[in-house]
This record gives C-alpha cells, sequence and structure tokens, in this order.
C-alpha cells in the first residue's frame, strides 16, 4: 500500500520553504557544541527513539517520542534552540534484502557460538531463509535533532567525538511545528463547509419557526430543504412498499460492519503492528478465515447493484422508451452519489489534514496530496485508469468501478426488455465474457486469489492497479446481481413459486458453495504460496459463486423462502445502518487513517485489541455517516441511501 500511495509526493502538503529556511550550517555546529555540556541536551536524547523491541516479531519501527521533540524550544545566551523530528532508516543486515515472510518463520535455530565463529553461517542463513532482491530490511528511527542541522551534520558531530562502529544508514523526511500550510484545497473547504453550516443553521432556524411557533401547514420545502430537523425525520422515516426487499437492509449493513473489519485488520499490517510476524501467522489459522474472505464482501455490493439497476425498472418499459430516457437514468446515478461522494473529496483534500498530527502522518499526506491533485478524476469516476496510482479516497475505487458497471449496463438492459429469450442470452454472454476477461487478468499477471498470497510475492501495487479496481475483472458478481434482479423484476407483481424440493436444493447448494469457498480460502492462505492453475480456477469463479450466493438470499427472502435468516436479516434495527450506509462506506477509511496515521507508537497485535479498534471505527463511522446523509442527502435527488 505504501508504494501505491507513494506516486503522490506527501510533501506538498507540508511548507517545504519553512525546512529549507531553517538550516543554518554555522548555527547548527553552535548549537551542537553547545549542547554537548549543557542539560538541555537530554530532551532530545529523550524524544529520540532507541532500538526497537519485538525485532524478531518484525518489528522494524521506534518512533520516540515525536510531540515531545516539536516541543523543545529553549532560549540559551543568543541561541533559539528548537526541536526537529526526523527518522533515519538503518538497514537491520547491512546491504542485504528482504527475505520472504514464510522463510523467516521457519528460520533454523543458531548458537551464539556459531553465530559469532562461524564464519560461513551468515551465508548459510541467507541461503536458508531465500534472501531476494527487494526493499531492504531496515530499522526506522525516529531521531530528534535542533532545527537548524541536518541528519548528516548531527551524525557527523557524533563520530567526531566518538569512536563508533560505521553504520550505513538512509536520511529520511523530517518534520517542525506548524509545516503544515494553507492551501487552496483549504480555502474552498472552509467557504463551501462555512456557507453550508450557516445555509443549514439558517434554514434550520426557519424550519423549526414555521411548525413550532407559527404553526403553518405550508411546507416551504425550497427553505427547508437543508434543515437538520427535516432532514433527520426524513433519514428516520422507513416506510416501505410491497416492492421494497427488506432484507437487504440487512445485509448491507452487516457487509459493511465486515467491511470495516477487514480494513482494521489490513491496517494492522500496513501500519505495521508491533508484532507483525504474530498477525501474519494468525491469519493462517481456521479460525481467522473469515477475515481473509472480507475482500470478497465488496462483491456482495457489487451484486446488489446489479441487481437493483434492474429491478427498479418501471414494469412494461419499451426499449425505445429506455433509450429516450437514458439521460435520466445516468444523471441519476451522477446525482445521486455526487454529494457525499464530494464532501468526503473535500474532507479528505483539506479538514483531515489538521485534525491531528503524528509521527507516521506522511499516510494521511499522501491522500491529502492525491485528493488535491486528482480529486477531478474521482468526482468523474475514472480514477482507475487515469494515473490510477494515487487514488483520491482509497475505498472510492469501488464507486468508481461500480459507477462504470451501471454505465455500461444499459447495453443489456435493452435485450431484458425486449424478450425473456433475448435477455438471458445477453446476460449468459456478458457473464461469460466477464468471466474470460477475469481469468486473462489474472492468468497474465498470475496474481492470487487471495490477499495473503500479495503479501509473500510483494507485488500489491500492481495488483491494485492491474487487477483489484479494474472494472473488467469486477464485473461477474455485477452481471449475477443483473441475473437475479432480472428475475425479480419479472415476478415483481405476481410473485413467484417454488416447489419445497427446488428450494431446499438452492438452500443445500448454497451452503455448500459457502464451505467451498471457506474452505479453499483456508487452504490457499497457508504457505509457502504457489500460482498453480487450480489458484487460477478459484479466483476466476468465486466471485461470482459469492454473489450468486447472495443472490438467491435476496430472492428467496423476497419471495418467502428464507425463514429464520429473513426474519433476522429484515428486523428494523438495520434500517438506519443501511440508509446511512453509503456516508459510513465513504468515511470509515479515513476514521481509520486517522487513528493509524496519528499514533505515536506501533500497536500490539492481539484479536481482542482488533476487536476494540475496529467496534471504535464502526461507532464514530456511523455517527459520521449520519451526519453526511443528515447534511448532504436531499429527498428526490438521492433518493433511498444504498450502495447501488
Amino acid at each position: 500500500m505504501t508504494s501505491f500511495l507513494e506516486s503522490s509526493n506527501p510533501f506538498n502538503a507540508y511548507n517545504k520553504q519553512m525546512y529549507r529556511d531553517a538550516l543554518d550550517f554555522a548555527e547548527c555546529e553552535k548549537q551542537l557544541h553547545f549542547l554537548t555540556d549543557s542539560s538541555m541536551v537530554l530532551p532530545f536524547i529523550d524524544a529520540s527513539a532507541k532500538m526497537p523491541s519485538g525485532i524478531l516479531k518484525l518489528n522494524h519501527i521506534a518512533y520516540g517520542d515525536y510531540f515531545e521533540c516539536l516541543n523543545i524550544n529553549n532560549q540559551a545566551e543568543d541561541m533559539h534552540i528548537q526541536g526537529k523530528y526526523c527518522y533515519l532508516s538503518v538497514p537491520s543486515i547491512q546491504n542485504l534484502t528482504m527475505p520472504l515472510l514464510y522463510k523467516l518463520m521457519e528460520m533454523p535455530n543458531f548458537s551464539i557460538a556459531e553465530l559469532t565463529n562461524s564464519e560461513g553461517f551468515v551465508s548459510d542463513l541467507m541461503e536458508t531463509i531465500e534472501i531476494k532482491d527487494t526493499s531492504l530490511i531496515s530499522v526506522r528511527l525516529g531521531m530528534c535533532i535542533p532545527k537548524v542541522c541536518t541528519l548528516k551534520q548531527v551524525g557527523d558531530y557524533i563520530t567526531s567525538l566518538v569512536r563508533v562502529p560505521k553504520v550505513e544508514y538512509i536520511e529520511g523526511a523530517c518534520r517542525l511545528p506548524g509545516d503544515k500550510m494553507f492551501t487552496t484545497s483549504d480555502y474552498v473547504a472552509f467557504g463551501v463547509f462555512g456557507m453550508l453550516f450557516l445555509l443549514t443553521f439558517l434554514s434550520t432556524s426557519f424550519d423549526l419557526y414555521n411548525r413550532f411557533i407559527k404553526k403553518s401547514r405550508s411546507k416551504h420545502v425550497l427553505l427547508s430543504s437543508l434543515s437538520v430537523y427535516t432532514n433527520t425525520k426524513r433519514l428516520l422515516n422507513f416506510e416501505s412498499s410491497q416492492f421494497t426487499i427488506d432484507c437487504v437492509d440487512g445485509i448491507r449493513s452487516l457487509s459493511m460492519l465486515w467491511v470495516i473489519y477487514g480494513h482494521t485488520y489490513v491496517f494492522q499490517i500496513l501500519s505495521p503492528a508491533h508484532n507483525i510476524l504474530d498477525l501474519m501467522q494468525w491469519t493462517m489459522l481456521f479460525t481467522s478465515t473469515w477475515i481473509n474472505t472480507a475482500p470478497m464482501v465488496v462483491d456482495t455490493f457489487f451484486m446488489l447493484s446489479g441487481l437493483f439497476c434492474v429491478y427498479v425498472l418501471p414494469n412494461k418499459m419499451s426499449p425505445l422508451r429506455f433509450i429516450k430516457s437514458i439521460h435520466i437514468f445516468y444523471s441519476y446515478r451522477f446525482l445521486r452519489t455526487l454529494p457525499i461522494l464530494g464532501t468526503a473529496v473535500l474532507l479528505q483534500a483539506s479538514i483531515f489534514h489538521w485534525i491531528t498530527d503524528g509521527p507516521d502522518w506522511d499516510r494521511m499526506a499522501y491522500c491529502v496530496e492525491a485528493c488535491r491533485t486528482r480529486w477531478w478524476a474521482t468526482l468523474l469516476h475514472i480514477q482507475n485508469y487515469i494515473r490510477p496510482a494515487g487514488v483520491c479516497l482509497l475505498q472510492s475505487w469501488y464507486l468508481t468501478v461500480d459507477t462504470q458497471l451501471y454505465f455500461v449496463s444499459p447495453f443489456v438492459i435493452i435485450f431484458l426488455l425486449i424478450s425473456s429469450t433475448a435477455a438471458w442470452c445477453a446476460l449468459t454472454i456478458t457473464f461469460i465474457a466477464s468471466l474470460a476477461a477475469l481469468a486473462y487478468y489474472a492468468a497474465y499477471y498470475e496474481y492470487p486469489s487471495v490477499l495473503n498470497g500479495l503479501w509473500q510475492t510483494q507485488n500489491f501495487a500492481d495488483y491494485y492497479i492491474n487487477f483489484y479496481m479494474n472494472t473488467p475483472t469486477r464485473a461477474s458478481p455485477f452481471v449475477v446481481g443483473m441475473m437475479f434482479g432480472y428475475i425479480l423484476w419479472v415476478h415483481r407483481e405476481k410473485g413467484l413459486q417454488l416447489s419445497k424440493k427446488f428450494v431446499t436444493i438452492c438452500w443445500t447448494i448454497s451452503f455448500v458453495a459457502l464451505a467451498y469457498l471457506y474452505l479453499t480460502i483456508y487452504m490457499m492462505v497457508q504457505l509457502p504460496y504457489k500460482f498453480t492453475y487450480y489458484d487460477l480456477f478459484f479466483n476466476v469463479v468465486m466471485r461470482a459463486i459469492w454473489a450468486a450466493i447472495v443472490g438467491w438470499i435476496v430472492l428467496a427472502c423476497k419471495h418467502g423462502y428464507g425463514g429464520l435468516l429473513n426474519w433476522f436479516l429484515s428486523l428494523p434495527m438495520w434500517k438506519l445502518p443501511s440508509r446511512v450506509s453509503y456516508g459510513v462506506y465513504m468515511i470509515h477509511l479515513q476514521v481509520i487513517l486517522i487513528s493509524t496515521s496519528g499514533a505515536v507508537q506501533t500497536r500490539y497485535f492481539t484479536e481482542m485489541n482488533t476487536v476494540y479498534y475496529a467496534s471504535n471505527y464502526i461507532l464514530i463511522s456511523l455517527i459520521c455517516g449520519c451526519i453526511l446523509c443528515v447534511l448532504a442527502r436531499r429527498k428526490g435527488v438521492l433518493g433511498p441511501m444504498m450502495i447501488v
């Protein structure tokens, strides 16, 4: 993920001129000489990192004390001594490169005598763990130095005083107090949000005055359109019709929770965790397979999108009438998603940058800079093909791909409106084409079917660009959704009568298919990973199988064959999370990113800790999602809040 984000320069989000102006070689020498014999050096030493613990668990980061360093501000004689936080990377084995993770897990036992006396031990160990030509293993240390100095100056000064072994290191970036600067994005954001809050306050005040003081029955739709009171009432109004599919609320809500849990675990790896080796070993357990299946949850949303783009079509619509109203079909979708998407982009480009800070804030700065330079590609839903590296709002790739699939769906919908034969021919051909496209990309690039294989092959950035957010490779669940949507559309008024035998067979197949997916993914995550034709086959069919399972659940529940599952998925408690799911989806990853980027220490992975973090993220995301939907959702423009 880090390499994926590096296409955007995070330091454009900081005041680079401040860094250059702060440097003063002569003043640095003067301050270093003074600090050598002064107690003022103690805060610099205290705020600097020491060798991190847990290196054998692959912890390679020691942050030091970021805020203590930046708070150093002393006057001494004619000098103004301030702290500057920098990090440096020290290769843990000089000039060696990174071994595969699974080989580190199998590292042989050795004695101290062997390590110190055997000249061939290191070379034997390198051969055993299969050193590969990839990025250097490095220990990242946060260092606190005087503001006027560079890391090299401080290092040279220390070595001139004390004889220490020569260690190769790479200078990293530095941070100063107040180095975040206002840009055009900030002025636009404060202007837009300031105006929005002002209009919301005025609209709410007018609405409350009109309703409770004046007691007028006139609705004044335009003047009350921004009223928090009216929009909250609309958000909490759960009226349904005979065409409503209640079980979708539960499916969408549970899928959204699953997505947040999955992203919480992913960011434990990317942050990274203090004991990342334990985390990677945990992902290979049978009980953790539910997390490894989380990437398929997004295919639930693709399936629902394909289903609803057909299911909501008016009855007895002719192909000609549909073609004449195609502009409504497109503009409805675009206008429906734009307010919350635009709000999220503006928040990412500005407000989120100012919320907090930390030694790893560069992760947030990458996303901030990506949104400042590529906001237009996100809003136009073309970011996966226009310079795909450096996506603004990492999770918005889904909305981009989904919108592209929605925009090409009329080429299939036209055949659905002609006849049943034409409909199933078009759907079948499209489905086969989607599987063929998926098979081509998976075979050509030899991508694994599960994400764990990527941690071993170390090509996550290429996978994300060429496969994960590539529209043809994500089309099969959408097409499966259109198939089930067509069945539901045809039987929307008359209902669908199925025999008990057929229903039993379908449920049995669904449970067997679900077990097949779960067990196969469990086997695929076992190390070491190696590309096989079976892995290719599974990569091609797993998303379609998952979409078919969810599609059958929707179909069965809608027509009375869902039993207890339908009762559970249709519970009223799912109504609100489902309605705000779009807002939650567009904000949840930023909630996680703010937390992980602002962390001042590496986090120790345990299942309980991760559940605790995920639960916090879910609660905060739900609150933010509700606020987004109240402020940005408009009746008649966005319609019901669902990810379609």
